[in-house]
């Protein structure tokens, strides 16, 4: 499947992925955090030197970058997801979608799953202040929340609902798949880097450290593409485990 979709996907996971780089960079570079951060991995024995009242600004100001950053790498993801989700999707049941239509669908579909997300992380996050293992299991069943949004009309916690049937008998078996798929995910993107970084660092730290961080931002995007499409496969055989599933009824 990804060897038929994989021109459709490049597109959209490379350009939201090199906005959310120059997003990241903007909010360390507004928020004043770039130096101290710059300090910090240059010269981390000169924190020793500085007072509790002169850390105090600088580490709120990263902790703000960081938060934003991760909203942006959050939001991201997930409209990566979705496309990848609606492009896939299309593409089984027969009515095959371009770049643009899944693109125009992801950014119709990214709020609801905003407002999922965010319910989700707090049910989790209880269960996980709770017994920890109750916040496992909702996040297990969660797992198929952004399929559900890019290929069923369905709202936020219809969405979540809809999930944990899908998910329910099968939880082990879809865990395990997802943490595979991540893990091989994972190891690419730091094969990536492990080959490449060497090479650019010959330039210099700076610039090193610069196209390093480009190069990341991209493969990442590349990855949770590859990522996603595999989640829709794995959604689609949920379905048809549970339900008549007719090539027309996945749009």
């Amino acid at each position: 499947m990804l060897g038929k979709v994989w021109r459709r996907l490049v597109a959209p996971a490379f350009w939201c992925f090199v906005l959310l780089g120059g997003l990241t960079i903007a909010t360390f570079t507004i928020t004043d955090s770039d130096d101290f951060l710059q300090l910090i991995l240059s010269d981390p024995d000169v924190l020793d030197e500085m007072t509790d009242a002169e850390l105090v600004g600088p580490t709120l100001r990263l902790f703000q970058a960081v938060l934003m950053a991760t909203v942006l790498q959050l939001l991201a993801t997930g409209f990566v997801n979705l496309t990848a989700h609606r492009i896939v999707g299309s593409e089984m049941a027969g009515e095959p979608v371009g770049t643009g239509g899944a693109v125009a669908r992801a950014f119709g579909r990214l709020l609801t799953l905003v407002v999922a997300g965010f319910v989700a992380f707090i049910m989790v996050a209880l269960g996980l202040v709770a017994l920890i293992i109750p916040g496992l299991w909702l996040a297990g069943c969660f797992t198929m929340v952004s399929a559900v949004i890019a290929l069923e009309q369905v709202g936020p916690l219809d969405a979540l609902r809809r999930s944990f049937s899908l998910v329910r008998g099968r939880w082990w078996p879809t865990v395990g798949f997802l943490l595979l798929v991540g893990l091989l995910g994972s190891l690419a993107a730091q094969l990536v880097q492990l080959v490449a970084l060497p090479v650019l660092s010959a330039g210099g730290i700076g610039i090193g450290v610069g196209l390093g961080f480009v190069l990341l931002v991209i493969v990442q995007g590349l990855v949770v593409a590859a990522i996603a499409v595999m989640t829709t496969l794995w959604y689609v055989d949920l379905r048809a485990r549970k339900e008549p599933l007719l090539r027309s009824s996945l749009l």
